[in-house]
């Protein structure tokens, strides 16, 4: 198993430190839903696999371009992958993938981390505040908070880590209370809603759920309808409206990591 840390390939991190906040997907500054995580975790076995770890550096040079193209929205997705699906980012994707966002989203949602560099391995509390930025994480927290019209979404892990953040560093972050799932805050124009990590055990109720969610987001705030990928009557039906009301609290499931919810 790798050891927790920066990733080894060079390549991937100038990907990385070329962007005053790094993101995957849309440029955060144009995205209308922004997915924000601890990490972007590779494992440095996919190295020795060049003819695929090109599309790892594709996706990080243009991620709409990518989705596009390939009609996945992550490399982890495509069937050229080459290590185990149920562990190493693939789970996440996988259930990411089930909200059934179609191609249009591409140019809609963003993924960003608290941390500015690509790592590798499971993550250590240690390691990773010794490779937290506060400066980054600052830049980060003020344009995710500015009020814009935008929907965050983020997990427990990643709203206690800016908790423990704040009391760490200098980092100002705006009080985010955010008690269980479904929670939601609003700053200006922008909703911040808590959601469970996509590594923990999600029904496909509850994704279909997500997707209804980010797509009722994205129509009010554009002159164009986003259409959904097709999904079954039965199973859109049987979800609560609205989808995340603070009465509506989904039961708890396992994490991938001890860090994650």
């Amino acid at each position: 198993m790798d050891e927790y840390g920066i990733h080894p390939s060079l390549e991937l991190r100038r990907l990385f430190a070329r962007q005053t906040i790094p993101s995957q997907g849309q440029s955060i500054e144009r995205a209308q839903v922004l997915f924000v995580g601890l990490d972007a975790n590779y494992s440095a076995q996919l190295l020795d696999y060049p003819e695929f770890f090109e599309r790892i550096l594709e996706y990080h040079e243009d991620g709409v371009a990518f989705w596009k193209r390939h009609g996945v929205h992550h490399p982890f997705l495509l069937a050229e992958y080459p290590l185990s699906r149920d562990r190493g980012g693939v789970p996440y994707h996988r259930r990411f993938s089930q909200m059934g966002l179609s191609l249009e989203f591409a140019e809609r949602v963003s993924f960003v981390e608290l941390l500015n560099v690509p790592t590798t391995g499971r993550t250590t509390e240690s390691v990773f505040w010794d490779l937290f930025d506060p400066g980054y994480a600052q830049r980060l927290v003020d344009l995710l908070t500015d009020g814009s019209r935008r929907l965050v979404i983020l997990s427990g892990s990643v709203h206690r880590t800016l908790s423990a953040a704040a009391r760490r560093t200098a980092l100002r972050v705006p009080q985010l209370i955010l008690p269980h799932v479904g929670s939601e805050q609003r700053i200006g124009e922008s909703r911040i809603v808590r959601w469970r990590h996509f590594s923990s055990a999600i029904s496909q109720r509850e994704l279909v759920g997500m997707g209804d969610e980010i797509r009722a987001f994205c129509d009010a705030a554009s002159e164009t309808p986003v259409a959904l990928s097709p999904t079954p009557p039965s199973v859109a039906s049987s979800w609560p409206k609205p989808p995340f009301s603070e009465a509506y609290v989904p039961r708890a499931g396992p994490c991938r990591k001890k860090f994650e919810e």
